[in-house]
């Protein structure tokens, strides 16, 4: 694929554009990384590190804290749920009052026959969704 960078100093907003044949799954990552470039900082024991947001797996609450799941571990955001909701791309759907999964790690769903939904994400864990998010993620995933 040939690629054409114009470096203009002077445009009031950078912007992409792209010539394909086809979408293929590599190109909807860059268009979702030009997107979403957006970061956190995530905080373990004595280590800050930057966070790029497609790289989390899950952000919940506990005990009053945020953490952020990826494939290297857990990291505490020093942000409240909210304000990192807002900056979450369309590939993130909560599943409860405190948390949110990134649809990119789910590997399965778990229907029970009490209408309950466990999500098995690809690193190995289980979460639950809850009642009044269920509608949504259906939605979402179009089942």
């Amino acid at each position: 694929m040939k690629s054409k960078v114009e470096i203009d100093p002077k445009l009031p907003e950078e912007w992409a554009e792209f010539h394909v044949h086809e979408l293929t799954p590599k190109l909807q990552q860059v268009i979702q990384l030009l997107e979403h470039d957006e970061q956190i900082w995530g905080y373990v024991d004595q280590i800050v590190k930057p966070l790029a947001l497609a790289q989390i797996i899950s952000l919940n609450s506990q005990a009053g804290k945020i953490y952020a799941m990826t494939e290297h571990g857990s990291y505490q955001v020093k942000k409240k749920l909210y304000e990192v909701a807002e900056l979450l791309s369309p590939d993130f759907v909560k599943i409860s009052r405190s948390e949110f999964i990134n649809l990119n790690y789910l590997d399965h769903l778990e229907l029970s026959v009490q209408g309950t939904i466990a999500l098995k994400l690809k690193n190995g864990t289980t979460t639950f969704v809850a009642r009044r998010c269920v509608k949504n993620l259906k939605e979402r995933l179009g089942i």
